[in-house]
């Protein structure tokens, strides 16, 4: 299989502390009032990319023994730069629902989905606090000098 990126990654997922990138997200959008509830909430992910995430990749693949487990996932929508958070969305109780094209990789401790579908009984988007740098919590950003 070819999971050779096309565009550059621009969804940042955390699964448990483990974050992972995707290059597209569907079903998030724009819900009016930033919430929406309902048992059949889905989101799908496609183009992922887990890196030195082995819980993370583990709880994709659905393997622990009692099946999916429902866990609270964030969404940062990143620039095409991946540097500055745009938009991040909760999932609260997410779940597995649908892989396609998942493939491990031991010698570098890497995994690639093609495309997840989660399941979620939430999808909160979170507002932006006023004066918070969209970089908060990117690796290899700082917030701006302190020219005080």
């Amino acid at each position: 299989m070819d999971y050779s990126t096309t565009h550059p990654p621009r969804f940042r997922v955390t699964v448990e502390g483990e974050r992972f990138t995707c290059e597209e997200a569907q079903g998030l959008g724009s819900r009016g009032d930033g919430e929406a509830f309902g048992p059949d909430l889905t989101v799908t992910l496609t183009g992922c990319v887990l890196a030195d995430a082995p819980d993370a990749l583990s709880w994709a693949l659905a393997e622990e023994a009692d099946g999916p487990r429902p866990v609270l996932v964030t969404i940062d929508e990143t620039d095409a730069g991946g540097r500055e958070v745009l938009t991040t969305w909760q999932l609260t109780d997410a779940a597995p629902a649908q892989l396609q094209g998942a493939e491990t990789r031991a010698a570098d401790h890497e995994g690639r989905i093609r495309r997840l579908t989660l399941n979620a009984t939430r999808i909160t988007e979170l507002p932006r606090t006023a004066g918070t740098p969209g970089t908060a919590g990117v690796p290899g950003t700082s917030a701006p000098a302190d020219t005080r």
